[in-house]
């Protein structure tokens, strides 16, 4: 919901509340209204109400963090108001793919005064310069230069290649290769045949010699090899004809082979002319920070090229810009408006951190020399009881997993429900997860004691014959029909986002979801959901996606809106028992 540019959205975590509550006060009674004076080139805005000191972060928040500093997210509801009121950017962001990510830098001025920067990824309307928007980190005149020059290099050589693979004597040469092949098979099939005859006559002949008592022994030795002579002579015919098919293709196929090592030569050097031509445009991607220090974008990605539109999401181009003006950054925030895209899943007017496929790498670097606030760390302030034991045998372990603590340990966080577990059990050193939930995920979680039970076990999960349901509440209010239905959505990872997933139907993955509605009020659902596969995430993006159940699942930071915690919960698990082959089932309550 949009608010007056005087009103300040408020938010449902206690702190925020109060933060938002003192914030709403100085609107109503601080005096200190900015003069509609604009600076550098009319890109820094200024709240129509300056905040005091004490709203301000002691240091700038994590661009990785799930939800924005107050000042941020007031900054970013008055963009979000231009963007719906004002003509001048003439874009139908709700039209199929025409969605886009903005952002907005809190900034000081020299002078101490708290503004803000707007910014989009990316370009829009086909332009990298858009009025009221921060430009891009490269010079666009040397970045159109380079492209202009080696579009021009590439499209000879794209000329030259498409000249040698549809030149008329190579399509001649195909031809004769296809029908000589052609030949070839007739005669040599035809010739096999003969031969075939040939050998049944050879063999009744030699039965009727052994059965012909008239004949001498000599008589008898000279037939048979005869006979024996036909053979060989056979079998020579067949060697030399196949000798010869294959020394007219060869001398067809070498002088195909002459055309396509030009064109692998060409292919080559096309594919050195473009490595070099985006070698060449990243070199305009200069970024500094506050220190003064300057380094290429290149420099930041393990490859040799960074993905592509590295350096030019909103984050970037907002501290970019900060740093060259001597502007001092606050805190940013950034958000998806319009149509959510085709393959990945943003929800419109939703707060998303920092893409962590391209700006991780360079935000570090951008921002040093700044205070910066850790990113948030996650597993933390999990009682050391959990997860508590819901059964247990000599084989196997069933757990009930909380919210906020991984399943194993992670790159960074080494907290999990495996390393409690085995400070649990020392004297059981096999101890295994059969199968995995997500960090914010809660429910039972199947654990093996030994290697035969885990094999056993992760055998069921592979040929889905285990039965698994999970219970969430969805932040919209389902139709009652159907009240029950099938997802199947190939996912696979968001390389540039990780760990995002993504819709894709060329690369993804097979991934199916039943799912049934068990209430519904105003705002929300609540629904069973049955996986018949495991990939990540599945049930987040199925019920995220607008060709899903077009509905996140409440408090889901990655694919709808932070909360206290995700309502998903792996409710009830059915499998076959690695020893005694019962059939057990286990249930317990979603503790939301």
């Amino acid at each position: 919901m949009l608010h007056d540019i005087g009103n300040v959205f408020l938010f449902d975590s206690m702190h925020r509340v109060a933060a938002n509550t003192r914030m709403k006060e100085v609107l109503h009674d601080n005096p200190r209204k900015h003069p509609p004076l604009m600076q550098h080139s009319d890109l820094l805005s200024y709240f129509p109400v300056a905040p005091f000191d004490d709203m301000l972060p002691a240091s700038i928040p994590s661009p990785f963090a799930n939800s924005p500093h107050p000042l941020a997210e007031q900054a970013a509801h008055i963009l979000q108001q231009r963007l719906s009121s004002q003509p001048q950017w003439p874009r139908d962001f709700f039209a199929p793919g025409k969605g886009k990510m903005f952002g907005v830098l809190v900034v000081q001025d020299n002078e101490s005064r708290v503004g803000f920067l707007s910014a989009f990824s990316g370009q829009m309307n086909g332009s990298w310069h858009i009025s009221g928007f921060v430009p891009p980190i490269f010079n666009p005149h040397e970045h159109a230069l380079l492209l202009s020059r080696g579009k021009t290099e590439l499209e000879r050589l794209g000329a030259q290649l498409l000249a040698l693979e549809s030149a008329h004597e190579r399509a001649e040469l195909l031809t004769k290769i296809l029908h000589m092949q052609q030949q070839r098979d007739d005669a040599l099939s035809e010739l096999k045949l003969r031969h075939k005859a040939a050998k049944i006559a050879r063999h009744q002949h030699r039965l009727a010699l052994t059965e012909d008592s008239s004949l001498t022994d000599e008589e008898h030795r000279t037939n048979m090899a005869a006979l024996a002579l036909a053979s060989q002579h056979h079998k020579r015919e067949a060697i030399n004809a196949t000798q010869h098919w294959q020394e007219k293709l060869h001398a067809l196929q070498l002088q195909l082979d002459s055309f396509d090592q030009q064109i692998s030569r060409l292919k080559q050097v096309h594919a050195q002319r473009l490595r070099h031509l985006h070698q060449q445009v990243y070199s305009t991607y200069r970024l500094r920070n506050h220190l003064g220090e300057q380094q290429d974008i290149c420099d930041f990605f393990d490859d040799a090229m960074p993905p592509a539109g590295a350096g030019d999401c909103a984050g970037p181009k907002l501290i970019h810009y900060a740093c060259h003006h001597q502007l001092q950054p606050l805190a940013m925030a950034e958000f998806w408006w319009g149509a959510s895209p085709t393959a990945g899943i943003r929800h419109h007017g939703h707060f998303y951190p920092a893409c962590r496929g391209k700006c991780r790498p360079i935000l570090p670097f951008m921002l040093r020399g700044l205070a910066l606030a850790p990113e948030p760390e996650h597993g933390l302030g999990i009682d050391e009881a959990e997860p508590p034991i819901v059964y247990e045998d000599d084989c196997l372990l069933i757990v009930n997993k909380p919210s906020g603590l991984l399943s194993t340990p992670g790159k960074h966080v080494k907290d999990s429900v495996l390393s409690r577990l085995q400070q649990r059990y020392p004297d059981v050193p096999q101890l295994k997860l059969v199968h995995r939930l997500d960090m914010e995920t809660s429910g039972l979680l199947l654990v093996a004691k030994n290697l035969s039970s885990n094999k056993f076990l992760q055998k069921q999960f592979i040929q889905r014959r285990v039965d698994k349901r999970y219970e969430a509440v969805l932040s919209a209010c389902l139709p009652a029909q159907p009240a029950e239905g099938e997802i199947n959505l190939p996912l696979c990872l968001d390389l540039e986002d990780r760990p995002r997933q993504m819709v894709n139907e060329e690369h993804g993955k097979l991934a199916c979801t039943g799912w049934r509605i068990i209430a519904r009020d105003a705002e929300t659902t609540r629904v069973y959901f049955y996986p018949q596969t495991g990939r990540t995430h599945q049930l987040r993006v199925h019920a995220s996606h607008h060709d899903g159940l077009n509905a996140p699942i409440v408090g889901d930071s990655l694919y709808g809106e932070i909360g206290e915690r995700l309502m998903l919960h792996a409710q009830r698990l059915c499998f076959t028992h690695p020893i005694s082959r019962e059939r057990l089932e286990f249930e317990i309550a979603a503790p939301f």
